[in-house]
């Protein structure tokens, strides 16, 4: 059901605008048989200007993630429906090769196969900070967020057994996302934490900053 733009502070940016109804989390994420789920669609006010874009992003970040480790049934529904039917559409070749970019090969699991890297693709990392500006949305932490406050990457290291404890467990459907978050507000420094899990096996972490200056402060200590 279409539901009509009205006024209200985007959830994104926090300017007072026309909005329509955000899913925090892609839709294009859920199978068709999660249709029926009891689970409630997280969901946000955010303007035009903030969603410009989105959806191919989103379309992109699906194949992405599909691709991204081992598989399951929530990914084989999603591959041989969703992705598989993106995939004959007339832009499906260039997402397909946006795709390829990211692999290389990976002689250590068997001849002739690849691993994907999304780390390494923008897209990928600007959809995952946009999740966590909306879910930080959501919780009512810090708002708004701008995305150059916020660090993402693949998760690389384990986190700490008791900084795991410490943060808020929450999920958009087990099988689509499960996350955590540390709510730490340093008006100085950092504003919190997260861990998101994709599909039960694909993993990103994130950092929020009180600014864009302290995020690239960050960066550089890391860089050098």
């Amino acid at each position: 059901m279409a539901h009509k733009p009205e006024w209200a502070d985007c959830g994104l940016c926090g300017e007072h605008r026309l909005t329509t109804r955000e899913h925090v989390v892609p839709k294009s994420l859920y199978a068709p048989t999660r249709s029926n789920s009891r689970f409630q669609r997280i969901i946000i006010a955010a303007c035009k200007d903030c969603n410009n874009g989105s959806a191919d992003d989103d379309a992109h970040f699906r194949f992405v993630l599909t691709l991204a480790g081992d598989t399951n049934s929530t990914v084989d529904e999603l591959w041989s429906g969703k992705v598989r039917r993106a995939l004959a559409e007339k832009d499906g070749r260039r997402r397909a090769l946006d795709v390829f970019a990211l692999m290389r090969p990976a002689p250590d699991v068997g001849p002739d196969r690849h691993r994907i890297y999304p780390a390494d693709d923008p897209r990928v990392l600007r959809s995952v900070r946009k999740i966590i500006r909306g879910l930080s949305r959501h919780h009512r932490l810090n708002y708004p967020i701008r995305d150059d406050q916020v660090l993402a990457d693949v998760q690389r290291l384990p986190i700490a057994d008791d900084l795991f404890a410490a943060m808020e467990h929450r999920s958009a459907e087990p099988d689509v996302l499960e996350y955590a978050y540390l709510h730490l507000d340093d008006p100085e420094g950092l504003l919190s934490q997260w861990w998101l899990r994709f599909f039960k096996r694909t993993s990103f972490t994130g950092l929020v900053y009180a600014s864009e200056a302290k995020r690239q402060e960050v960066v550089r200590s890391m860089a050098g």
